[in-house]
């Protein structure tokens, strides 16, 4: 009984089992085509073809029937269909909706409350050329291969009128946009005909019209050309602005080689084409002066020179020194050297030159003025005028205020120089009511004279990027014309016109001259025409007797034994020079080995030989020295002395006028010759080398001389007095 029981309990349990699987084989394949159902949606363009809404993940999308979903369009957050339609879906409901599609035969089923684009949308990367032609002129964005010099469709755009010019990336990424998705705002419903079937109601075609003042003028409307890499060309005319000012009335017309055919409706454009297609080329094109360079090259130039127009002379001229040039050199301080012989033996302002070049690499532009300019451009600017030539033609030539030329080398990625550029920049005069100034730059092979190209830009450049042009020649120079330092000095005379005559000579072969610049023990021997003569003292290492080293220095005493282990000086004390430095003396002398005997004192170092003879050294003779030569250095130019050159020449050339004369000889062997001569009792004109066109004053002069005699007599001298 139980065991059939059992049997009954298993047959029931198969049986439900079998039940069950044959519910499960109905129901996955219902559930299956219910999620499908939910998931995915069709969706049926304007043409009738056929797409899918499909939910991937936890968003919906817009697929093909194959099963490929569709470019999206980020600027208005929509899928594009084949046709060009944009279709905005919700991603978390699926639901869609048309923003704009093609304007298409029966398209006009899609209601007013639908947007309509003139022709499929463009991508940038199908773009071809724009061609835009407004009241501002003409101008085409084109790809272009500049160094196949045609066009190529994988290249980047260019302005064709001036291919090398750069521009806003921006600001073109809208203007092609504009261009390229027509989204109307709305379409002009029955538009009104003129008696020749034209949109002249919506300023369409061109006509003659009347300005406020009650002038007559050729109205002509503005339009562009779209041509897409298939060679596929579209145009779209841009008539009037709506009186609402919320946007312009436009027209597509369809191409067929050299046949237009104006599509027979007139829609509205988004005001913001205003700002794009309806703007002049020059509000694209970035301004632009100089070559490319970087912040860490733009200072390095070769012959810069600024000229101004009606001066045979250049108004400065210099060149950058590399760091292996100057190293260990003269010039090891000097960043530039003047090239043009206006400023011989002065020293340049370094600081003045490097602002000067970086207010070039990064000027303060008021825009560009014209691109592609013409020679009526050139004229209205500024920058030149029509000249005759022999044979009686008139031809336009470059006459502009100020020349700036330089070279400039451009490196490859191997650092190596590959090309040396130079720079032509053509500026006008100060404009009077702005202030600013108009520039136009061409670029050439240095090494060849080959012209390499230009931006082909007029600028316009905020005055006081360009304020150097006007500078007083005293802004170019450093004010400090004795400004040599003292390790690469050789030898100073003074010849002061009243016969007192001084000569120092420099020796500095003692100092460590692993860098060149070290004067720690330099020596001068000094002699002048009162018959005094001094050789200053530098450290000196005396021997004792149990063969320690002593080394007396200007400050200080050291000791060491043979092996070089410092001793300690146990009676040494601080004292007073007469310079009031704090030095280092000993109340005892040194017994040297040689039966000599050193006293070191704070002003003095006495040397007794065995025979009773005695040398004495003034200790403090070098740092007094020092003195006088900072003396010199801090001389400075007052101020820029113009004069004619036949004034110059009656100045120098009277011998009653020459106050004093100094010449510094560097260590080169080259000379720098300063002669001062009277102009008043207070100023005196200055010529180095030859070259003058500036003045000192008078008592600075006689205070070479005053501190000259100073150092003879061992007194204190003050370098940042007066006279």
């Amino acid at each position: 009984m139980i065991k059939k029981q059992q049997q009954t309990l298993m047959r029931r349990r198969v049986i439900a089992i079998i039940i069950s699987a044959v519910l499960v084989a109905i129901l996955v394949p219902t559930l299956i085509f219910v999620s499908y159902f939910v998931n995915v949606k069709p969706f049926y363009d304007v043409d009738e073809t056929k797409y899918l809404i499909k939910r991937s993940g936890e968003e919906y999308a817009l697929y093909s029937k194959d099963g490929e979903i569709l470019d999206y369009d980020t600027i208005y957050s929509c899928y594009v269909t084949d046709i060009g339609t944009l279709v905005e879906i919700d991603a978390e409901t699926g639901d869609y909706n048309i923003i704009a599609a093609v304007d298409t035969e029966g398209l006009e089923e899609l209601g007013f409350n639908k947007r309509i684009m003139l022709f499929p949308r463009v991508v940038k990367e199908k773009i071809r050329s724009i061609e835009m032609t407004n009241d501002t002129g003409n101008y085409t964005f084109v790809r272009y291969n500049i160094e196949k010099d045609k066009v190529d469709d994988s290249s980047d755009f260019i302005i064709a009128e001036a291919p090398f010019a750069l521009y806003d990336q921006e600001l073109f990424a809208t203007f092609y946009s504009h261009a390229a998705y027509t989204l109307s705002t709305r379409k002009i419903d029955d538009p009104i005909h003129d008696e020749l079937g034209e949109f002249s109601e919506y300023g369409l075609v061109p006509e003659m019209r009347v300005d406020e003042d009650g002038e007559e003028y050729q109205y002509t409307p503005a339009y562009y050309v779209l041509t897409d890499t298939s060679g596929q060309r579209h145009k779209v005319i841009i008539g009037d602005e709506l009186v609402t000012g919320e946007g312009y009335y436009v027209q597509y017309v369809e191409l067929d080689g050299e046949t237009e055919n104006k599509r027979d409706a007139v829609y509205v454009l988004s005001s913001a084409i205003a700002d794009t297609l309806l703007q002049p080329v020059e509000s694209f094109a970035t301004p632009s002066i100089v070559y490319p360079m970087t912040v860490s090259t733009f200072f390095d130039v070769d012959d810069f020179t600024i000229y101004k127009r009606g001066s045979s002379d250049a108004v400065v001229g210099f060149s950058f020194i590399s760091m292996a040039d100057r190293m260990n050199t003269v010039n090891s301080s000097a960043l530039y050297k003047f090239t043009d012989g206006k400023f011989d033996g002065f020293t340049p302002h370094h600081d003045n030159m490097f602002n000067t070049l970086q207010n070039l690499y990064q000027p303060s532009f008021a825009g560009v003025k014209k691109l592609a300019p013409t020679d009526e451009d050139f004229k209205k600017y500024g920058l030149a005028e029509v000249v005759v030539d022999e044979e009686g033609n008139e031809k336009i030539k470059f006459t502009s205020e100020y020349t700036i030329s330089f070279n400039f080398d451009v490196t490859d990625e191997a650092g190596e120089v590959a090309t040396t550029v130079q720079h032509i920049i053509e500026i006008s005069a100060k404009d009077k009511e702005t202030g600013n100034y108009y520039a136009y730059s061409t670029f050439y092979n240095a090494d060849t004279g080959k012209y390499l190209y230009s931006y082909d830009m007029i600028v316009e450049v905020e005055g006081h990027t360009f304020n150097f042009l006007e500078w007083n020649p005293y802004e170019w120079i450093n004010d400090r014309y004795m400004d040599l330092n003292i390790a690469f000095c050789q030898k100073i005379t003074i010849d002061s016109a009243d016969g007192y005559f001084a000569e120092f000579t420099l020796d500095n072969r003692k100092s460590d001259q692993s860098e060149n610049i070290s004067s720690e023990m330099i020596e001068i021997y000094a002699k002048d025409s009162n018959g005094n003569s001094i050789s200053t003292f530098s450290p000196t290492t005396f021997i004792d007797k149990s063969g320690n080293f002593w080394t007396v220095t200007q400050t200080n005493i050291t000791a060491a034994n043979s092996q070089g282990t410092p001793v300690t000086i146990t009676d040494a004390y601080y004292a007073y020079n007469k310079l009031g430095k704090q030095v280092v003396v000993i109340p005892d002398y040194i017994p040297c080995y040689d039966g000599s005997r050193v006293d070191v004192y704070a002003n003095e170092v006495v040397v007794t030989y065995p025979n009773g003879e005695k040398t004495t050294y003034v200790r403090y003779a070098t740092d007094l020295f020092r003195r006088f030569y900072s003396s010199l250095s801090r001389s400075g130019v007052e101020d820029a002395y113009v004069m004619s050159a036949e004034e110059e020449a009656a100045l120098i050339g009277d011998p009653e006028k020459l106050i004093m004369t100094i010449t510094i000889t560097d260590t080169d062997g080259n000379d720098k010759v300063y002669k001062f001569y009277s102009l008043t009792s207070r100023k005196a004109y200055l010529t180095v080398n030859g070259t003058g066109g500036f003045y000192v004053l008078t008592n600075k002069v006689n205070k070479y001389v005053n501190d000259a005699q100073r150092f003879f007599a061992l007194e204190v001298i003050d370098d940042t007095a007066k006279n």
